[in-house]
């Protein structure tokens, strides 16, 4: 039997003026596409018809238009996880030794793409929360780059982690709270804070930004001000486990 989301999917996926516009925004994330791709459809995120949205997603790869490198291999690996998935599908369901099912194939990107829909909800308060401030980045040359002085590894992370981190942090914390704390902390209050760590120590960390911990927004601003620097290749992050402290340093190229 069809279900209803294989109907809505069933007509011709990208129509020319789509494919233009694509060409144009060269949405930034992998997430953003199959996002974009979900809404499109009016997809239930909880039962994606994996088939037909890695068919569109392939599509959508055919037209982008980036000499980011770096970027279209992010492209590229979510293709991959889509094919996997799809491959994954296709199989019977596996059932494990005391009757119960494998978990579904889809729900590590189910899960994904609904911390990826909280990050956009939280963005776009806060670019509206901000859209009379400037948020800008005075792209220094910073010479001197301190090692780091602890023994344990840190390795080199991306925005899917640090999202990971933020989302942890602010799990205790009330949305409604974001409102009522508005004009105490600004964005541009912590991009000037980090700069300024940076150019004094070589390094700092992601809680080195926030001032008032109890502060729901200092929180928020200082994650927002941390994705810029990312975004501009300002700055590189570091963990040393999984959900631990972010470690920032001026940008070094993978």
């Amino acid at each position: 039997m069809v279900s209803e989301n294989e109907l809505k999917l069933s007509s011709p996926t990208i129509s020319n003026n789509e494919k233009q516009k694509f060409q144009v925004a060269n949405r930034e994330e992998p997430l953003d596409v199959l996002h974009y791709l979900i809404k499109k459809n009016e997809i239930n995120i909880y039962d994606i018809p994996i088939a037909e949205i890695t068919e569109q997603f392939l599509e959508y790869l055919d037209y982008a238009v980036t000499t980011d490198l770096e970027n279209l291999t992010e492209f590229y690996a979510m293709a991959a996880d889509l094919l996997y998935i799809k491959s994954r599908m296709l199989l019977p369901m596996e059932v494990s030794f005391d009757g119960e099912e494998i978990e579904d194939p889809r729900q590590e990107l189910v899960d994904k793409l609904i911390e990826y829909q909280k990050f956009k909800k939280l963005s776009n308060l806060m670019e509206e929360k901000e859209e009379e401030s400037e948020w800008s980045f005075e792209r220094k040359r910073i010479q001197r780059v301190l090692p780091f002085e602890e023994e344990e590894l840190w390795e080199k992370v991306d925005t899917w982690d640090l999202l990971k981190t933020f989302s942890s942090l602010i799990s205790s914390y009330s949305a409604e709270k974001i409102l009522d704390m508005y004009e105490e902390i600004s964005v541009s209050e912590k991009i000037t804070l980090m700069n300024e760590l940076l150019e004094n120590k070589g390094e700092c960390s992601f809680t080195d930004l926030i001032v008032r911990k109890e502060n729901l927004l200092d929180i928020v601003c200082a994650f927002m001000a941390l994705l810029e620097a990312v975004k501009f290749k300002m700055a590189s992050i570091y963990q040393n486990r999984m959900f631990g402290d972010i470690k920032i340093r001026p940008y070094q190229a993978a």
